[in-house]
C-alpha cells in the first residue's frame, strides 16, 4: 500500500505544482496584457505624429518635384520659342537675300534677272 501512498503523493505534487505554472503563466499574460496597453496608450499619440510627418513630408516632395516638372517644362517651352524665333529670322534672311523675278514686262530690271545666261 505504500506504493500506492507514494503515487498518490506523486500526483497530489505533480497537481499542486502544474496548478502554479498554470496561475505564474496567467500572471504573466495578464502582465504583458498591461504592458501592451501601455505602450499602446503611450506609443500611439507618437505614431500618429509620424505618420502626420511622413505624409506632410511626402506631400512637400511631391509639390517639389511638380515646381521641378513644371520649370523643366517651362525651360524647354523658352528653349523652343527661341529655336523657333532663331529659324523665323533665319528664313526672313534667307528671303530677303533671294532674288526673284516677277511678271512685269515693263520693269527693266525683270529682263536683267530672267536673262539665259549670267556670264557677263
Amino acid at each position: 500500500m505504500s506504493v500506492l501512498r507514494d503515487l498518490e503523493q506523486i500526483f497530489d505534487e505533480h497537481d499542486r505544482r502544474a496548478s502554479m505554472l498554470r496561475y505564474e503563466l496567467d500572471e504573466i499574460n495578464r502582465a504583458t496584457a498591461e504592458r501592451d496597453r501601455l505602450h499602446d496608450e503611450e506609443t500611439g499619440p507618437r505614431l500618429a505624429e509620424l505618420r502626420l510627418a511622413a505624409e506632410a513630408e511626402a506631400e512637400r516632395e511631391r509639390l517639389a518635384a511638380e515646381q521641378e516638372q513644371a520649370e523643366r517644362a517651362r525651360l524647354a517651352a523658352e528653349a523652343q520659342e527661341q529655336r523657333d524665333a532663331i529659324a523665323r529670322a533665319a528664313a526672313a534672311r534667307r528671303a530677303q537675300n533671294v532674288v526673284s523675278a516677277y511678271d512685269d514686262d515693263d520693269d527693266p530690271e525683270s529682263e536683267y534677272y530672267r536673262r539665259k545666261s549670267w556670264l557677263v
